[in-house]
């Protein structure tokens, strides 16, 4: 049987790439993984069934990656921690050359959020994260809102406080 072919659509950052989507099928994640794609990011709680996406991630060849978010809201500990602690490993994969995929439910609010602060966190100032947001996803980076950019902000300078301290860059 053939893979789905995915719609995902990769955009160069660093060495590595990321893409952002809404849920994917699980029947899509083996055309993702054949698409290119190495990791998949996912953004739901546990009662949205993020369990069973992962392991159908994995079935499919691809890394995978929860952070449980119940909601598009501010992350309290212990998923702020969670986030920044993801967010500070992303960045390492895809300097590293990883192309990861991030999603929520419908790819917009959490992924938004998560998205741009990946991009902060690999060291592109706000302009270019802005912009780059724009490209991976007019639809997510129209509806992210300045709040929980704001809050990605807050992530982001977190998760390079941490990198920094670890001897990373």
């Amino acid at each position: 049987m053939r893979p789905i072919v995915s719609d995902i659509s990769l955009v160069s950052v660093g060495a590595g790439a990321l893409a952002l989507t809404h849920r994917p099928k699980l029947k899509a994640l083996p055309g993702i993984h054949a698409a290119g794609v190495t990791h998949l990011v996912t953004l739901l709680s546990e009662r949205e069934g993020a369990l069973a996406l992962g392991a159908a991630a994995r079935a499919a060849g691809l890394e995978w990656t929860w952070v449980g978010l119940a909601d598009g809201g501010q992350p309290a500990p212990p998923a702020r921690e969670e986030a920044v602690a993801a967010l500070a490993t992303l960045a390492g994969l895809v300097g590293g050359g990883a192309r990861v995929v991030i999603h929520c439910s419908a790819g917009i609010h959490r992924t938004g959020m998560f998205g741009y602060a990946l991009l902060r966190t690999c060291g592109l100032d706000e302009d270019t994260a802005t912009e780059t947001l724009a490209r991976l996803r007019a639809v997510t980076a129209e509806g992210v809102g300045q709040q929980r950019l704001a809050w990605a902000e807050e992530l982001a300078a977190t998760a390079r406080r941490t990198l920094t301290n670890a001897g990373r860059p």
